[in-house]
């Protein structure tokens, strides 16, 4: 299982690396994300933005840090395979997905899916957050 992920990361690396084309498309509505190369969809991925309450901007945006081991400096808990958009205060990471919206703002995904899209994006990937 370790070989297949280590074999799918450094495919989707070098994708990434080859196109420049390559963006992230996340739908509140859908509680889904996209990893698209024009209209080519690469990876998928379930998600959990804000809770009732709480607030996950929406629009365009590109990634502006990227931090494996990123700890919240609001919540103080671990953000692994961190992903800052537009220098915001939110972003997307591998944490907790119970099905249903249930963050603070930012964009949680399962670890395994983080890290496939950390390793697939750039400083500047752009990354369409969709409204409900």
């Amino acid at each position: 299982m370790k070989k297949l992920l280590l074999t799918a990361l450094v495919a989707i690396g070098f994708l990434a690396s080859a196109r420049a084309n390559i963006q992230v498309v996340v739908s509140i509505r859908n509680q889904t994300a996209w990893l698209v190369d024009y209209d080519r969809i690469l990876m998928t991925s379930p998600v959990s933005t804000a809770k009732r309450g709480m607030h996950t901007p929406t629009g365009y945006f590109e990634v502006s840090e990227k931090d494996v081991s990123h700890i919240s400096t609001i919540y103080h808990v671990p953000m692994p395979y961190y992903m800052r958009l537009s220098g915001e205060p939110f972003g997307m990471h591998a944490g907790y997905l119970p099905g249903y919206p249930a963050s603070h703002g930012c964009i949680r995904m399962p670890k395994n899916k983080a890290a496939m899209f950390f390793k697939s994006v750039n400083i500047g990937t752009s990354v369409r957050i969709l409204p409900n």
